[in-house]
C-alpha cells in the first residue's frame, strides 16, 4: 500500500505554506509541487538539483539502499538518535521513512514540516525551558541505556535532526535563543561535551564560521549547548545536506569526484552565486578537520542553507566539528585527487582543484596551525582530564602535515 505525506515550508515569520505531496510505493517515491505553491512568489525549489521548481512529477527509486524519499526531506527528519527515541516512545513505533518523518515533524533542522493529510496543520514543538535540562538529560540516559521510559513524557523529546548523528540530545530555549543540548554517554572514550566545546571554539579562532557554543554543568555532568543556525527571529531557514544534493544513499557507490571537498565547492557554485570566498572557506574546513583528526566528515556533515526570504544558498556554519577517536587518518570523504588520506600531495591537490593560489593555501594552513597547535592547553583550560588528552593525542597526529602545507616546521 502506498504511503503519502504533505510537505509544508516555513517562509518566514512562522508562516507555513503547502509545498507539495510525496507518495511512496514499493518501487519508487513521487513528489509533485502543489499548483498554488508554484504560483506563490515566495516559492523556491526544495532541492535545486533533484527537485527543480516545475510542474513535473519527480521520481526517486525505492531500493534496499534508498527509501524512496528525497534526501532533502530526510534532512528535516529524525537522525539516528531521534529514531531511537521514537521507537521507544511511540506505540506503535514508526517503521518506514514516511512514518518517521510524520512522527518527528517540526523537530528537525530546516524549514520543512510534514502532515499526513492535506488539511492538517503542522504542529508546533513544545516549549523546553532551560530549567528542564536535568530532567531531559535523565530521560536521554534511560534511552541510551535501553531502559524503559515514561511514554507520557513523549512531547518533551527532541527527535533530532537528519544532520545531528547518533549523540543523545534535546532542544532547549535559553536566553531567548534556540539551542541543541548535547549530552555525554557512558560509551564515550573521552568527555565529548568538553572536547566538542573546545574544538568548536578553536574552529572559530581559526577563522571558520561556527554556531555559538556554551558548556554548562548539571548534577549529571556537563552539557554542550550549540545554538541553532537554522532558526532565528526571522523564521526557520531551509537547509539541504551535500549528501542529499548528490542523492547518495548507498555508500558503496563511491564517487570520489562528487564525494570530496572540491565536490562540495562545485555544488556550491552550482546552486548559489555568492561564492567568492567559498573555495577558501571549504579548504579551511578541510585543513582544520585534518589538524584535529575529525575523520567523521561525511557528506551529511556538510550542508547549504537558504535563509528565510533570501533567494541565495550559502554554506552553513560548520557543525559536529570534533576529533574522531575511532578510525584515524582515513577521512569519510575524499580530500583531493588521491583519495581520503591526509598526505601532503593530497592536500595540495585539493587546493589546486579548488583553484587556490599557493600563498593563500599556506596562509590558511598557518592560521589553522597557530590555533590547533596549542590544543593540549585549550583542552586543559576546559578541564578535560589528562587521561582524555592522552587518548586525543592520536587524533592530532597529522599536525605535521598541516605544518608542511603552511611551509613551516611543527613547533615542539
Amino acid at each position: 500500500m502506498a504511503e503519502k505525506l504533505f510537505v509544508h515550508v516555513d517562509t518566514g515569520n512562522g508562516k507555513k505554506i503547502l509545498a507539495g505531496q510525496l507518495i511512496v510505493d514499493d518501487n519508487r517515491g513521487r513528489f509533485r509541487y502543489a499548483p498554488q505553491y508554484l504560483k506563490d512568489k515566495r516559492a523556491f525549489a526544495l532541492d535545486p538539483v533533484n527537485l527543480p521548481l516545475t510542474e513535473d512529477v519527480h521520481i526517486t527509486p525505492r531500493t534496499r539502499e534508498a527509501p524512496g524519499v528525497f534526501g532533502v526531506l530526510i534532512d528535516a527528519g529524525p537522525d539516528e538518535w531521534g529514531r531511537r527515541q521514537l521507537s521507544k516512545t511511540r506505540q506503535p513505533p514508526p517503521v518506514s521513512a514516511v512514518e518517521f518523518l510524520l512522527a518527528a515533524s517540526g523537530e528537525g533542522v530546516g524549514a520543512l514540516h510534514f502532515t499526513a493529510e492535506l488539511n492538517d496543520r503542522p504542529r508546533k514543538p513544545p516549549e523546553r525551558p532551560f530549567e528542564n535540562l536535568i530532567h531531559l538529560q535523565a530521560i536521554a540516559e534511560d534511552i541510551e541505556a535501553g531502559r524503559e521510559v515514561d511514554r507520557s513524557l513523549e512531547p518533551f523529546f527532541f527527535h533530532g535532526s537528519g544532520l545531528g548523528g547518533a549523540r543523545p540530545k534535546t532542544l532547549i530555549e535559553h536566553l531567548e535563543r534556540h539551542w541543541i543540548a548535547k549530552f555525554s554517554r557512558d560509551s564515550d572514550l573521552v568527555d565529548m561535551c568538553k572536547v566538542e566545546y573546545v574544538t568548536m571554539r578553536m574552529a572559530r579562532a581559526a577563522g571558520i564560521e561556527v554556531p555559538d557554543v556554551v558548556l554548562t554543568g548539571t548534577t549529571r555532568g556537563p552539557v554542550l549547548l550549540v545554538e541553532r543556525f537554522d532558526k532565528d527571529a526571522d523564521g526557520q531557514h531551509h537547509l539541504i545536506s551535500v549528501a542529499s544534493l548528490i542523492n547518495k544513499f548507498d555508500i558503496t557507490q563511491y564517487d570520489e569526484a562528487a564525494m570530496s571537498y572540491p565536490g562540495i565547492y562545485q555544488l556550491g557554485n552550482r546552486i548559489g552565486t555568492l561564492t567568492t570566498t567559498l573555495a577558501a572557506d571549504i579548504f579551511r574546513r578541510l585543513i582544520f578537520n585534518v589538524a584535529i583528526g575529525n575523520t567523521d566528515d561525511h557528506l551529511r556533515n556538510h550542508a547549504f542553507y537558504k535563509k528565510a526570504g533570501d533567494p541565495q544558498y550559502l554554506l552553513t556554519p560548520a557543525y559536529d566539528v570534533v576529533p574522531h577517536t575511532g578510525l584515524q587518518g582515513s577521512h569519510a570523504i575524499a580530500l583531493g585527487m588521491f583519495g581520503n588520506t591526509p598526505t601532503l600531495d593530497n592536500l595540495n591537490s585539493a587546493a589546486q582543484r579548488l583553484g587556490l593560489e599557493q600563498d593563500e593555501v599556506a596562509h590558511i594552513a598557518d592560521e589553522v596551525l597557530k590555533v590547533t597547535g596549542r590544543w593540549r592547553e585549550a583542552m586543559a583550560e576546559a578541564q578535560v582530564l589528562p587521561a582524555d588528552i592522552a587518548v586525543l593525542e592520536r587524533c592530532f597526529a597529522y599536525q605535521d602535515v598541516v605544518a608542511r602545507v603552511a611551509g613551516a616546521k611543527r613547533s615542539a
